[in-house]
């Protein structure tokens, strides 16, 4: 399990699948760079978006709908490699989300939802289509990766967000998913999809679902908002489901961090020891459950 000099809990839900005392990630060879570049925005315009469909089916267990979105089939394309890596040099079972779908506006059910999102529950979230599984995460069809990249730099330059890369709305998502996993096999589901419960039995009187109803309202205090802000920016600090959009926004900073360079991926956890001690504490807290 990894350190924040501090030994973190095994509770940790990222922590579940990384062993952090054997890692080491300087073998890493990938390619990326901390922002959008010319090679990255070539790779868009010639992606094959029915080839990396059958890619996520075939080689990942992922259904896919890309419609005709380049920037999303890449996005995810780039972060499914990501995790890829993370997950093999963390020496663990790769977690991934069961279904990623890139949706219009006019197709969304509930219109209070953000343009990005993960659920945790199977339901109908898209009109005239199927009910989802739990875990699905949905993306809002973007024109393409410049203006993924000019939000992202918005939004982080306006303290809102963790991380300016623009694959940070991305990979916040896939960690929410890899999140909801952790918690239905560590309690088991307990809600009412037969598909859920067979994949995640019941193992407690805390099942998976009412953990997450209780964790929809547990909240920070004012000291330590104001140190997550710091770190984080405003986006953790609301409280709705802040212990899971700050475990998110937490990782999805260490990752893209370490997306920095042009030839490897450092490794991630480095990026937490570079904060403060109050943060850390924090962040032992939210990852506890």
């Amino acid at each position: 399990m990894f350190k924040i000099n501090l030994q973190i809990a095994k509770k940790n839900m990222f922590i579940l699948y990384i062993n952090m005392n054997i890692i080491n990630l300087n073998n890493f060879n990938t390619t990326f760079s901390s922002g959008l570049n010319n090679k990255i925005l070539l790779k868009e315009k010639n992606i094959n978006i029915q080839q990396e469909e059958e890619i996520f089916l075939n080689k990942y267990g992922i259904e896919t709908r890309f419609n005709t979105n380049k920037s999303g089939a890449l996005a995810n394309s780039l972060c499914v490699k990501i995790f890829e890596k993370l997950f093999k040099h963390f020496n663990s079972q790769m977690v991934l989300p069961p279904t990623i779908y890139m949706y219009k506006k006019n197709e969304i059910i509930d219109t209070n939802n953000a343009p990005n999102f993960c659920i945790s529950d199977t339901k109908n979230v898209l009109k005239n289509d199927y009910p989802f599984p739990g875990r699905a995460i949905f993306f809002l069809e973007s024109l393409n990766l410049k203006e993924i990249d000019d939000k992202a730099n918005t939004l982080f330059y306006n303290k809102e967000s963790s991380s300016s890369h623009f694959l940070s709305p991305f990979i916040h998502e896939w960690l929410h998913s890899i999140q909801l996993d952790y918690i239905y096999r560590k309690y088991g589901y307990g809600g009412d999809c037969d598909y859920l419960k067979d994949l995640y039995p019941k193992k407690s009187n805390i099942s998976g679902v009412l953990l997450l109803k209780k964790l929809e309202t547990r909240t920070l205090t004012q000291k330590e908002n104001e140190i997550i802000f710091d770190v984080l920016g405003n986006y953790s600090t609301r409280p709705i489901n802040q212990y899971l959009e700050i475990f998110s926004e937490a990782f999805t900073k260490f990752i893209c961090n370490s997306l920095s360079g042009a030839n490897l991926i450092k490794n991630p956890m480095d990026e937490i020891k570079k904060t403060n001690k109050e943060f850390q504490k924090i962040l032992k807290k939210v990852c506890s459950l």
